[in-house]
């Protein structure tokens, strides 16, 4: 039972989980003051870094869509896609987007519009304006596009090179050579610190999302939100996820993908009808108009000089979470991408991503900021005092049919964080499997073991805010997501100088070549 299973990593990924549950566990004040202060540090002094990678993965982004290099196919010119088209792309936009543009793409405007960028006045017109905007630059083509290089060179060096595992170590074999001790610690430990990561990314989705789902269902349920109605609905979503986790990839996130898109529109489109469609449309537009007249401002943004605080706590913290995320999202986007050409992963991942994105802040969103603009509810101010659970709920409310209006909305979230958390879990029971084949998936049962772990996080944040008084949960999970941002950055430089060296040897020894339409020919 144990034969496919690489103890070593294992072992490392689960002491590290427990190294970080168990302050928070047993001494909780300490735990959330060491990690708001990490969080500080890290967003003062790195702000340069982040909006660098952004700037320079969006213009590779592009590179990618325009150039012969968009034309390399995973597996080889003759490999077929092992899924339909929508299927494919629904699964990279459920696992990548996740339930947290469900969340934000509906009260970011809000925090925005109180302590906007820029030195706009807080409450404006201008700070509204770019409230509509900016959470669609933070969820737009530079956030994909941060994914981008990691995921094509997972996907050439795994399926191309028939590399036997998805281990970021076997991946790196150009760089981590030879198999003395110190490389086989190093290799041990990139592994274990990146099944380790998969589980930070989860953090802040599962930790807003399941949340959320208790507050909606506290609601229609008419019972207080407790914190056992909390765990309550963690433990259902559990069992949810294991179902669909203990499935193969296809007939698990997969199906459940294609439902939760179509579910998705159709919720958008009744929120969108029953709203005010002129100003959500308008001010739509108006915010694409801001995202490109401001996009070089907004990349290159540090606010050294004024300090307002906004790019530290929203743009840098977006970043951090996209870059903490690169290696899971990458190594899933691989897994399920055999077959489809750079050209494809790029414009599915950078475009039709962002743009689903900007359709939950153009109707969602402008919905919300409709109703406080005609004097119906105070939302920015409810979401400082409340938090975001009471701000969606407010929002909801207001929507006709408001009962079954809370219960699509909240089996969307459902559903999408049963996605994202499938493909965490499934993946990191492929990291720290070994002699799979490449389309060899692990055991039901180990799955189901990392199903239960990935919570481990979401739930010992919940712990946090219910022994902490007055703790700032959203800042907590903010910060908690960052943590695993700086150990990622070194594995991500190291998997690129692999990629390179690779490509660079395969083009030199005519692997690959130039057809006369300067498009890549497999030999």
């Amino acid at each position: 039972m144990l034969k496919n299973i690489n103890v070593p990593i294992a072992l490392l990924a689960v002491g590290l989980l427990i190294a970080m549950v168990i302050p928070m566990v047993l001494c909780p004040d300490g735990s959330a003051a060491v990690i708001n202060i990490f969080y500080s540090v890290m967003t003062l002094n790195l702000p340069w870094l982040f909006l660098l990678i952004a700037f320079l993965s969006a213009v590779f982004a592009v590179f990618i869509m325009f150039s012969k290099y968009g034309d390399i196919r995973l597996g080889g010119s003759d490999a077929k896609p092992h899924y339909k088209f929508f299927t494919w792309a629904a699964m990279n936009m459920c696992s990548a987007a996740g339930a947290g543009i469900l969340i934000f793409g509906m009260v970011e405007w809000m925090y925005y519009v109180k302590t906007p960028p820029f030195g706009v006045v807080p409450m404006s017109v201008q700070a509204y304006e770019y409230a509509s905007a900016y959470g669609m630059f933070h969820w737009g083509f530079s956030a994909w596009a941060i994914y981008l290089p990691a995921s094509l060179a997972l996907g050439y060096i795994f399926w191309n090179k028939q590399v036997d595992s998805l281990n970021l170590s076997d991946l790196c074999k150009t760089v981590l050579k030879g198999d003395s001790l110190p490389v086989r610690i190093v290799r041990t430990c990139i592994d274990g610190i990146v099944a380790f990561g998969y589980i930070g990314g989860l953090v802040c989705t599962v930790g807003l999302g399941t949340s959320i789902l208790a507050e909606l269902a506290g609601y229609l349920l008419n019972m207080p939100v407790t914190f056992e109605l909390r765990i309550t609905v963690i433990l259902v979503f559990c069992l949810f996820f294991i179902l669909s986790t203990s499935k193969s990839i296809a007939k698990g996130i997969g199906i459940i993908s294609d439902f939760n898109v179509k579910l998705a529109i159709a919720f958008f489109l009744f929120v969108f009808l029953a709203g005010p469609k002129s100003f959500i449309l308008n001010n739509f537009v108006m915010a694409i108009g801001t995202n490109i007249r401001e996009f070089v401002h907004m990349s290159f943004n540090t606010d050294s000089i004024a300090q307002t605080g906004f790019i530290q706590e929203w743009t840098v913290f977006y970043w951090a979470w996209y870059v903490g995320c690169t290696i899971s999202d990458g190594l899933w986007l691989a897994r399920v991408s055999y077959g489809r050409t750079f050209r494809e992963i790029a414009v599915v991942r950078c475009i039709w991503t962002s743009l689903a994105c900007w359709l939950a802040f153009a109707v969602l969103g402008n919905y919300g900021m409709s109703l406080e603009l005609t004097g119906t509810l105070n939302l920015s101010q409810l979401v400082i005092d409340s938090g975001n659970n009471a701000a969606v709920l407010a929002i909801l409310k207001t929507l006709p049919f408001s009962g079954a209006a809370i219960a699509v909305y909240m089996a969307v979230v459902f559903i999408t964080l049963a996605c994202g958390a499938t493909a965490a879990s499934t993946v990191v029971s492929i990291l720290t499997s070994k002699n799979l084949k490449n389309d060899e998936e692990p055991h039901k049962w180990y799955k189901v073991f990392w199903a239960f772990l990935v919570l481990l996080l979401p739930v010992s944040i919940l712990f946090l805010e219910h022994m902490v008084p007055g703790l700032n949960v959203l800042k907590t999970i903010q910060s908690v997501t960052s943590v695993f941002a700086i150990p990622m950055l070194f594995v991500i430089a190291l998997l690129l100088l692999s990629f390179y060296k690779i490509l660079k040897k395969d083009i030199e020894n005519r692997n690959i070549s130039v057809d006369k339409n300067k498009q890549f020919k497999w030999n």
